[in-house]
């Protein structure tokens, strides 16, 4: 019986520690994804969007206008990007989180295909505008936040015609349906499964025993001979 309370249960299994990755590395992967996932989903975003401005009373000419003026396809993947960087400072300690973001926001215009900071003034505002949602009402969807700023950018709030687009809820809900279910949830996997890696933290448990063995074995090695005493 004593034996039996000190078992341990099969099923367990030893501790691993979750593999370290530089952030470099995980922001490009991140950025890489988000723009797979954003290509993928805007054609179908893309076409609820213009659903709803063909409804409204617009000349053929206003409608060109809105559509030439803006790149609603980089509007797009900022909103992705940002939907999912909003994670981040919840996930991470402050100083990962501020080296993630920053290298985000270094990143997210050469992806995008941009020489200015179009895209990436765009991703902070929208984090702003998550983070300030939540912090008000937690039952707040991130996503529709997203689509209210891309509309907003868009103009739509400005136009007397499309200014309901903004406020109507089941149109920004079919709007925000495409980033609801087609960007990854991609920093809370990442989190689950690897660490950020930081500077002079690289080594595993296993790999620093190792590591001061070396340096204990080469210490010996380099100590200068023992002269003999006589007694």
């Amino acid at each position: 019986m004593v034996w039996a309370m000190n078992a341990v249960p099969m099923s367990a299994t030893p501790y691993r520690p979750r593999p370290e990755i530089d952030p470099k590395v995980a922001v490009s992967r991140f950025l890489k994804d988000i723009k797979k996932a954003a290509d993928k989903t805007f054609p179908r975003w893309q076409d609820i969007l213009v659903e709803g401005i063909e409804e409204c009373p617009l000349s053929y000419d206003m409608r060109r206008t809105i559509f030439d003026i803006h790149p609603i396809d980089d509007y797009y993947f900022a909103g992705a990007v940002a939907l999912e960087a909003a994670k981040i400072r919840p996930l991470f300690p402050a100083e990962d989180a501020s080296e993630l973001l920053s290298l985000i926001a270094e990143g997210v215009d050469v992806m995008a295909g941009r020489t200015d900071r179009a895209v990436s003034d765009l991703v902070f505002f929208i984090i702003g505008r998550i983070e300030t949602a939540a912090a008000a009402d937690s039952q707040k969807k991130a996503y529709d936040q997203v689509v209210k700023v891309i509309l907003q950018r868009i103009g739509l709030d400005s136009i007397e015609a499309t200014a309901h687009l903004v406020t109507q809820a089941l149109y920004r809900h079919a709007l925000g349906e495409p980033l609801a279910l087609g960007v990854p949830n991609w920093w809370t996997a990442f989190h689950a499964k690897y660490v950020i890696a930081r500077p002079g933290h690289g080594l595993e448990p296993q790999s620093k025993v190792k590591a001061g063995i070396a340096a204990a074995q080469d210490a010996v090695r380099r100590r200068p001979p023992r002269r003999a005493q006589a007694f």
